[in-house]
C-alpha cells in the first residue's frame, strides 16, 4: 500500500518552489519534482549572515519526518541541476524524490545564495555550529515531524553528523557516506599514503615521503603551525607540502587551515560514543579518500559497551562519487570516459534503512 501511495505522489504534477526572504541568485534554476514540494528559505546564523536552505517534502505526506543533509567538504552547493549527471547530484536527487521523508539541505556561508563567507575562509568549528543553528530552526516548524530526525552525514559532513546526533532524542537515526572517527591527523596520513601507491610512487620511495609528510602534518594540525610558517622557518619543507594533493600557499583542499587544525582537536569517536539511535555507516571499495579502518573505529566506537546500534556497508567497485570503477587505480585516476555513476548501489542500501526507521 505503502509502495503505491508513493507511486501515485510522484505521478502528480510538479509544484513551483516556495520561496522565502533570501534573494535567489541571477542565473538560478528552481528544483521541481514531481510530487515534491519544495521550499527556498534561510536561517540567520549570525548578524547579517543568513544561509540558503532547500527543504523538499513529499506532497500529501501530513508531518513527514525529516533527513538532515550535513555535506561535504568542498565549497560547491547542495542546490542540483535539472539534470544530474555526477554521483553525487544523482544520489540526492534519489533521496529527494524516493526516500519519502522530507530532505533539508543547506549551502555553507559564500556559498549559492547564502551570505557571509567566502568558504575559503571558512573554518570547522563555525560550519559545525552554522549546522546547529539550521538543526535548532528546523526543530522550531510544526509542519514537520521534528520527533524523527535522521542526519546523513556525506564526506566531510560524516564526521560532523556524530557531533549534531550525540544526546539528541529527536534523532532517530543516523547515516553516513565516505567519513571515518580516526584523528584528522591519521585520516590525513591515510589520503597521503593512498594518493602514492595508487598514483604509481616507486614503493622504495614510499617509507622515507612518508616520514617526512608524516612530521609536517604533525607540526601542522596537531602543534598548530600554519604551512607557510613552517616553510619560512624550513625552506626545504616547501617541496613536501607542494607534494600532497589539494594544497597551496593559502589553503587546503580550498579551506583555511585553520579549519584543519580545528578537525585535528574534534574527537568524533567520542561524539560516536554518545549517539543514541541507530547508524548506518557506508563507504565504496574504491573510496581512496577514507578507509574502511576508519570506519571500523566509527562503528566500534558506536557499538561499544556492548551497544548493537552500528552496521557498516562497503560497496563493491564504487569510489568517494558514487561512480564505478573497474580497478582502485582507475578510480584514484579518475579516467576520463572509463567511471559510470553508480547511485543506485548506495540508495539500494540506504533507501530500506531508512524505512526501517518509519
Amino acid at each position: 500500500m505503502r509502495t503505491l501511495l508513493m507511486t501515485l505522489l510522484l505521478g502528480l504534477s510538479t509544484a513551483a518552489p516556495v520561496h522565502a526572504e533570501l534573494a535567489r541568485a541571477a542565473d538560478s534554476s528552481d528544483e521541481r519534482y514531481p510530487g515534491i514540494a519544495v521550499e527556498y528559505g534561510s536561517v540567520e546564523v549570525a548578524p547579517e549572515v543568513r544561509l540558503r536552505t532547500i527543504l523538499s517534502k513529499p506532497e500529501g505526506v501530513a508531518k513527514p519526518p525529516v533527513i538532515v543533509f550535513v555535506q561535504w567538504l568542498s565549497c560547491s552547493s547542495v542546490e542540483l541541476p535539472s539534470d544530474p549527471k555526477s554521483g553525487w547530484s544523482r544520489m540526492l536527487r534519489g533521496m529527494v524524490v524516493e526516500s519519502g521523508w522530507a530532505v533539508l539541505r543547506s549551502d555553507k556561508r559564500g556559498v549559492g545564495d547564502s551570505q557571509g563567507g567566502p568558504c575559503t575562509e571558512l573554518d570547522y568549528d563555525t560550519e559545525l555550529a552554522d549546522h546547529r543553528q539550521i538543526l535548532a530552526a528546523l526543530k522550531r516548524r510544526d509542519d514537520l515531524d521534528t520527533g524523527r530526525i535522521v542526519i546523513y552525514g556525506a564526506s566531510m559532513g560524516s564526521r560532523m553528523a556524530p557531533q549534531l546526533a550525540a544526546g539528541d532524542r529527536d534523532v532517530v537515526g543516523v547515516l553516513t557516506w565516505g567519513g571515518g572517527s580516526r584523528t584528522w591527523y591519521e585520516r590525513m596520513l591515510a589520503f597521503d599514503r593512498h594518493a602514492l601507491e595508487l598514483g604509481g610512487t616507486d614503493p622504495a620511495q614510499i617509507a622515507q615521503t612518508m616520514v617526512a609528510r608524516a612530521d609536517f602534518q604533525r607540526r601542522y594540525l596537531i602543534e598548530g603551525m600554519a604551512p607557510p610558517e613552517l616553510i619560512a622557518a624550513e625552506p626545504a619543507l616547501q617541496s613536501v607540502w607542494e607534494s600532497v594533493v589539494g594544497t597551496s600557499p593559502s589553503d587546503h583542499y580550498g579551506r583555511p587551515f585553520a579549519f584543519h587544525q580545528q578537525a585535528q582537536r574534534s574527537n568524533w569517536a567520542a561524539a560516536w560514543a554518545g549517539v543514541n539511535a541507530p547508524v548506518l555507516l557506508v563507504m565504496g571499495e574504491y573510496d581512496w579518500f577514507e578507509s574502511s579502518g576508519g570506519h571500523l573505529s566509527s562503528l566500534r566506537a558506536i557499538n561499544h559497551g556492548g551497544r548493537q546500534l552500528g552496521e557498516f556497508g562497503l560497496l563493491p567497485g564504487i569510489d568517494h562519487h558514487f561512480t564505478r570503477w573497474d580497478s582502485a587505480e582507475a578510480a584514484f585516476a579518475e579516467a576520463e570516459g572509463e567511471g559510470v555513476a553508480d547511485e543506485r548501489a548506495f540508495l539500494d542500501v540506504a533507501l530500506p534503512w531508512l524505512r526501517a526507521r518509519l
